[in-house]
């Protein structure tokens, strides 16, 4: 096999028929006979038709589709493993309820060699119907992946946003200044940790704006429920990381920040949107204090663990809980 320039990496657990939409466009990405590339799936534990989805991709794919199994081992495990097992110069992050069109690929090496850049992004958009779009805040659509640009694109057009986790790809002298991904962030933000590392060691940012990626969501996700789990997982990563990046005093005065902006701001404007019948402000506010509160959490999590362990609350906002219920606790 001729030599190869990029690694697709796809981790995925129990989403076969998300996968396979996946998997469609990840083997029919056009070269124009310029490259060569492979796609290499981390099966995390599933339980589904994944296997079968995978053999029959590798079928159509002709040897450049390799599939791991790992049992259990979460989404950060799965993304070091593509770490030490890609062959190629650039390893590409793609999810797997994701999709794209034929030249994504093309754009983002592109992008790369234009912009002399050894981390590239694209725009993530979220494939819903424009009635249920218009009842999501900004908030929310972070929550979902949606990148800011696509709301704002003139705010972002001299300073494009960073690359987002499910839409990157990452040269491999990148991995070897900044290491691999944080395998101790369990509720998530392994994506965004590694990329922090990566701006403060300097690692130049590029961005391809036609390498679009959708996001496939189940409208059904878009309950109190669901923003509520998304977005403690949310406060408990970016806790984690400002601990890394600012050590403990610094982190307790951001928590008692944050504190502060949810009783003063956040929630009388939760009563505001709720009285108005505003159920996209509402959600968004809902979601900010629910942010606030995971910070919290494990702000104390980290500044005496003995005395505040939360065991319990800790595997309930777990990254990989929400493949397992259909409704997060």
């Amino acid at each position: 096999m001729a030599d190869i320039l990029a690694t697709i990496a796809i981790p995925t657990y129990n989403r076969a028929k998300l996968l396979q939409k996946t998997l469609e466009c990840m083997t029919s990405q056009d070269t124009k006979g310029k490259f060569n590339y492979e796609i290499l799936v981390i099966d995390d534990g599933s339980t589904d038709r994944t296997r079968a989805v995978i053999k029959d991709a590798q079928d159509k794919f002709h040897g450049r589709l390799r599939y791991i199994w790992q049992e259990g081992e979460g989404y950060t495990h799965a993304l070091n493993v593509a770490v030490r097992e890609f062959t190629g110069e650039w390893l590409a992050f793609f999810d797997d309820d994701q999709i794209t069109h034929a030249s994504w690929l093309s754009q983002l090496l592109q992008a790369a060699g234009q912009q002399n850049a050894k981390m590239v992004g694209g725009p993530i958009v979220l494939d819903l119907p424009e009635e249920i779009l218009a009842r999501i805040g900004p908030v929310c659509r972070d929550i979902f992946g949606e990148s800011p640009d696509i709301r704002d694109p003139q705010a972002y057009k001299q300073t494009p946003p960073f690359p987002s986790g499910g839409n990157r790809m990452v040269h491999r002298s990148v991995f070897e200044l900044v290491g691999d991904f944080d395998e101790n962030m369990l509720t998530g933000g392994c994506d965004r940790d590694f990329l922090l590392r990566a701006i403060a060691l300097g690692v130049p940012m590029g961005w391809a704006r036609g390498a679009v990626a959708r996001h496939i969501i189940d409208p059904a996700r878009f309950t109190p429920g669901h923003i509520k789990w998304y977005s403690l997982q949310w406060g408990c990563a970016f806790a984690y990381t400002d601990w890394k990046r600012w050590g403990g005093l610094k982190t307790c005065i951001a928590c008692i920040a944050r504190i502060g902006q949810a009783l003063v701001i956040n929630l009388p404007m939760f009563f505001y949107h709720k009285a108005k019948g505003d159920e996209a402000g509402e959600m968004d506010r809902r979601a900010l204090l629910w942010r606030a509160v995971g910070y919290s959490r494990k702000t104390l999590n980290l500044l005496s663990p003995g005395i505040f362990p939360q065991n319990s609350f800790f595997e309930q906002v777990e990254f990989r809980r929400i493949r397992k219920t259909a409704q997060p606790a």
